[in-house]
């Protein structure tokens, strides 16, 4: 059994050379616009020390965004984790009933990568809902139990669907020497080889990784070449895009028609009501054109559309 931690940017000036852990679990994106400032210096300190890796991302279907997108987001963010880190789903927003929504992620996120992602829950929804179609998928589990949460293992997590869990977070109160405040503790219960399986892929008999460059690319990077003309016009390009037809040309008459607009770029002091006051618009409209999945958080030198 290996023992690790899950952080994100809100751990920043966290010594992981000072920490006792096997395995770092970094937060890497939210919703489908968001990347984590820390992610990637986290990520390869973690790795320079040979600890095993993971990513998450924060799923935002409240925001109604699709899990598609979300999974396209996640995908082009970590490009450069594929196949040396678990990938994993963070299901703790919204409707979290909405089982189909996180199956569609982790389906698109497996297709494209060739990698079977992980999701994460707390214990409750994974008892309370019927995740069969996940589990039966083999999409492996992460449960957050905490019992009274004083640091320690208590109970482990009973769940139904999965013969067995993968991790157990068991507290979001742990302490280590490095970090002088509290931190969530993980185990995993396998070795690091069977680590490595996680985060690497194996075959499946129900799906396999596409060969077909068309099906490995992102919306954008989809939406950019045609729009540089690589697939032709009218019948040309449909036949081009395949399946992917529909919603790479929903995004090409986005990048279009949002060209015409009017962008700010964010300074030191700014929020989403001040610059919404300054352009005459709301924050609920600054939120939908620029897919910010925290209105709290934005950042000087951020690019934002505000009319």
């Amino acid at each position: 059994m290996l023992k690790g931690i899950d952080i994100s940017h809100h751990q920043k000036g966290i010594d992981l050379g000072a920490i006792d852990t096997d395995f770092v679990i970094c937060k890497a994106t939210e919703g489908n616009g968001y990347t984590d400032e820390m992610c990637d210096t986290f990520y390869q300190k973690a790795k320079a020390l040979g600890k095993k890796l993971g990513v998450y991302h924060f799923a935002r279907p409240d925001l109604g965004n699709t899990a598609e997108a979300e999974a396209d987001w996640f995908i082009k963010e970590t490009l450069g984790y594929h196949k040396e880190a678990m990938l994993i789903l963070d299901w703790e927003s919204g409707d979290l009933s909405n089982i189909a929504w996180a199956k569609a992620w982790l389906d698109r996120v497996y297709q494209r990568t060739g990698v079977k992602p992980l999701i994460y829950m707390s214990e409750s929804p994974a008892k309370s809902y019927d995740w069969s179609s996940v589990a039966n998928a083999d999409y492996g589990v992460w449960v957050a139990k905490y019992g009274v949460n004083n640091g320690e293992p208590n109970t482990p997590p009973s769940i139904n669907y999965w013969s067995f869990i993968a991790l157990w977070q068991y507290t979001s109160k742990g302490r280590l020497r490095g970090y002088g405040s509290d931190l969530d503790l993980n185990y995993f219960y396998g070795d690091g080889t069977a680590w490595d399986k996680y985060a690497g892929g194996s075959p499946s008999t129900s799906q396999s990784t596409p060969t077909n460059p068309i099906e490995t690319k992102s919306i954008d990077e989809l939406a950019q070449e045609v729009i540089a003309g690589k697939y032709g016009n009218g019948e040309d390009r449909r036949n081009a895009l395949g399946s992917r037809y529909d919603e790479v040309q929903a995004r090409v008459n986005e990048i279009l028609g949002v060209n015409q607009a009017t962008y700010y770029t964010v300074i030191s002091g700014d929020n989403l009501t001040k610059i919404a006051n300054k352009y005459g618009t709301t924050v609920n409209q600054l939120v939908s054109w620029n897919n910010i999945a925290n209105p709290n958080l934005i950042y000087p030198g951020q690019k934002l559309r505000v009319k």
